[in-house]
């Protein structure tokens, strides 16, 4: 048996659907024990692929193999089944929107052209106006700025995986490198979220290394990737806590700061406060002085009377 086996029996269900429609009810949710069923089959679809191509993918999360995408993912990078280098019948995970999170999975043919940006898969449960909950099998094109990973799952002969990047820099594709940008346009970041690592990425990257003190290299290494996402975390956190009522004072810092900043620019062109995300000596006085103009307590802690007067809902 061979790769082409399992590209084989994917092609031979070519149409299939699922019955009744909408229902996700198919003959590889009967098959996949114990009994799946009438739940997203994305991933059954593939398990059976192999498994009636005598290259089973043996117990995963039950003895037929897989039926989460991200169970695969993380099941895969866990044994260290992840390549860069995919072969045709390996598997590919797709992450749509770059939030770090699997959302479909299909089966690796070939790239479509020689700069290797897109890629020819067979899928299950997908249609071209749904994309992972579509009800059919189908053969895809898929842009490479789309995929989380490819697998090589280990069943055939030739078993090599071509280990995979543990930094992301320019020329890169992929959703890892729409996450790093998502994260950049979150901290405030005038960037294209188009998951491909381009000179813009590279330059805003390095425009936040050295704001954050770190090595200017424009890679999102694993230090850099850990300081973009607690800084988003601090972003988020601090989106909630002003929800709640809760208040800026000298000292913090993060993306409220930054808001509060660019609001205070806004009330007063003449400002010119540097926008840091840092609440600093600078950042107090203007509070304290637009505090007093809008006659409000003049202590320099900014709670929901300031934020309402700034226009920070």
């Amino acid at each position: 048996m061979s790769r082409q086996d399992v590209l084989n029996k994917a092609a031979s269900q070519n149409g299939v659907v699922e019955s009744p429609p909408n229902s996700n009810k198919t003959s590889y949710g009967l098959w996949y024990q114990p009994s799946l069923n009438g739940q997203k089959w994305c991933a059954m679809f593939v398990s059976w692929v192999f498994h009636h191509a005598d290259h089973p993918l043996g117990f995963v999360q039950t003895k037929n193999g897989i039926h989460h995408c991200q169970s695969a993912h993380n099941y895969y990078k866990e044994k260290g089944r992840l390549t860069s280098n995919p072969e045709p019948g390996d598997i590919v995970i797709y992450d749509w929107e770059g939030n770090g999170h699997a959302d479909h999975i299909g089966i690796f043919i070939k790239w479509t052209n020689n700069d290797k940006t897109a890629i020819e898969a067979w899928e299950g449960n997908t249609s071209t106006s749904n994309n992972s909950d579509g009800g059919q099998v189908m053969k895809r094109i898929r842009s490479k700025n789309l995929i989380k990973s490819f697998i090589n799952p280990g069943v055939y002969t030739e078993t090599a995986v071509t280990s995979i990047k543990k930094t992301i820099s320019k020329g890169d594709r992929g959703s890892d490198v729409t996450q790093v940008q998502k994260y950049l346009y979150n901290l405030g970041y005038q960037i294209e979220i188009d998951g491909w690592f381009g000179n813009e990425t590279e330059r805003l990257l390095k425009e936040y290394q050295s704001k954050n003190a770190m090595k200017v290299t424009g890679v999102a290494d694993a230090l850099t990737i850990g300081a973009l996402k607690e800084d988003v975390n601090q972003l988020e956190v601090a989106k909630s806590k002003i929800v709640t009522g809760s208040y800026l004072r000298r000292g913090n810092v993060g993306f409220m700061v930054t808001e509060l900043q660019r609001a205070l620019n806004t009330k007063n062109p003449s400002l010119n406060l540097v926008v840091t995300g840092n609440f600093d000596a600078n950042t107090l006085k203007a509070v304290k002085d637009f505090q007093a103009a809008n006659n409000l307590e003049a202590d320099g802690i900014v709670g929901p009377k300031t934020f309402t007067k700034l226009g920070i809902q």
